[in-house]
């Protein structure tokens, strides 16, 4: 596995309980705000296809180690179970290409 910078896609792909998913949110902004992740880009517009498509987050991590080690650690873990009851999301890590 490299330990260069990796983008960390994650769609929104519905939300179940919004008030609950909303403190998710907030919790795990200070945790990777902590590791350095920056938040590249949050949103979008549709352009082709479903237009529910564009609930996207694109977050960089410095390695993709870092990010699965972060999944996997104890601070993360209480909040990745009120991520499973308050919203279905679909994660993707990308490596990152310079062009």
């Amino acid at each position: 596995m490299s330990q260069a910078p990796v983008l960390v896609i994650i769609e929104v792909q519905q939300i179940h309980d919004p008030a609950s998913f909303s403190a998710y949110q907030a919790a795990v902004r200070e945790q990777v705000i902590a590791l350095g992740v920056r938040v590249i880009g949050r949103g979008g517009t549709s352009f082709e296809g479903h237009p529910e498509f564009c609930r996207l987050l694109v977050q960089q991590w410095p390695s993709e180690q870092a990010f699965r080690d972060w999944q996997a650690s104890a601070d993360y873990a209480p909040l990745r179970e009120r991520r499973r009851r308050a919203a279905s999301l679909r994660i993707a890590i990308v490596p990152q290409t310079i062009a």
